[in-house]
């Protein structure tokens, strides 16, 4: 994208990158939408005093709740169980055991009795020596066939509309976009890029070592191993400064398990901005999420961090036409 040099007008700028459209078109005007382009226009206006370099334009996105849909099943662990259930049924996996059990009768009681940790632990062991590139196929295939059980339609239509228009924004003034979640890595690349066009180096998940094989005609593949490295709360940072080696200037999350990130980008030297999507649309999709703690005093205690009503700060849902009509028909329990 060739950019505007011009200190005139920066607005002009955010619109031309947008290919002269409406940025931000399912936003209602209120107070996030005109924070974002505000912060937006300072930030690419090499004249300003909040200019910040192309280099350093970093924006980081959670994934479940925040970019997509996540309830009222989480979709990367449905996935997982059901990769687990193909295994038992093939004897490689003892499904009376437990915590396999309670993932297959979705007992929350027994997995929490069990330990959340531990059982997720025992979940992804379950997958230990197959190729990195099967479990990303199988992620693939079990998306193709799989719809939501609200909307009836693929998950991967469940993206949100305002927040796609909103990465799609950042990237047109030359951001890097990332996706940061604390999902299973593989699970989120297999699709990422097909998706919403977030190429698989641009995830970071939480995710399982790979090991090295060597074939016996001197080909090389890579199997799952079994150590897990969780990327939730305080790591997520940490794994930011590992990966991507600069500090974000932008972040949204929906969740306590985001506020660190969230924090992380609007305490730096650089002029930052967060966003706290927040659950309260029981109409078009589900209320819930705390109002305490978290992101919410985050919002309370920072001025460059926002609060975003999905009720009242989107004019719709989704992109895909199947999914926005679902989303305003469909039963919410």
């Amino acid at each position: 994208m060739t950019r505007i040099l011009l200190p005139l007008l920066p607005l002009i700028a955010l619109l031309a990158g947008c290919g002269g459209t409406e940025p931000l078109a399912s936003w209602n005007e209120g107070p996030p939408r005109a924070a974002i382009r505000e912060w937006l226009a300072a930030v690419t206006d090499e004249s300003g005093p909040d200019y910040i370099p192309v280099a350093e334009r970093i924006a980081v996105f959670d994934n479940d709740g925040t970019s997509w849909c996540e309830r009222p099943d989480y979709t990367p662990t449905t996935f997982q169980v059901d990769l687990a259930r193909s295994f038992a049924a093939r004897g490689a996996v003892d499904a009376t055991a437990m915590p396999y059990r309670a993932w297959f009768e979705s007992d929350r009681d027994a997995l929490r009795a069990f330990g959340w940790r531990e059982a997720y632990a025992a979940l992804n062991h379950s997958y230990a020596g197959i190729e990195v590139t099967a479990y990303r196929d199988s992620a693939r295939a079990w998306l193709a066939h799989k719809t939501h059980s609200r909307y009836g339609t693929p998950y991967t239509d469940l993206y949100y509309a305002p927040m796609l228009e909103l990465m799609e924004l950042l990237e047109a003034n030359d951001f890097q976009v990332w996706i940061v979640t604390g999902a299973a890595q593989g699970f989120v690349r297999a699709y990422s890029e097909q998706a919403i066009g977030i190429p698989p180096e641009r995830v970071i998940g939480s995710w399982t070592t790979p090991l090295y094989r060597q074939n016996e005609d001197g080909s090389v593949r890579l199997v799952r191993g079994e150590e897990q490295r969780y990327n939730g709360h305080e790591n997520k940072p940490a794994n930011i400064e590992t990966r991507i080696g600069r500090r974000p200037v932008f972040a949204a999350g929906n969740s306590s398990n985001d506020q660190p990130m969230c924090r992380y980008a609007v305490t730096g030297e650089r002029r930052g901005l967060a966003l706290w999507i927040h659950h309260d649309d029981a109409r078009r999709e589900y209320a819930y999420g705390r109002t305490e703690g978290g992101l919410a005093d985050l919002c309370r205690d920072h001025a460059r961090a926002y609060r975003v009503s999905m009720k009242n700060d989107w004019n719709r849902l989704y992109r895909e036409e199947a999914a926005e009509e679902a989303a305003l028909t469909a039963d919410p329990r």
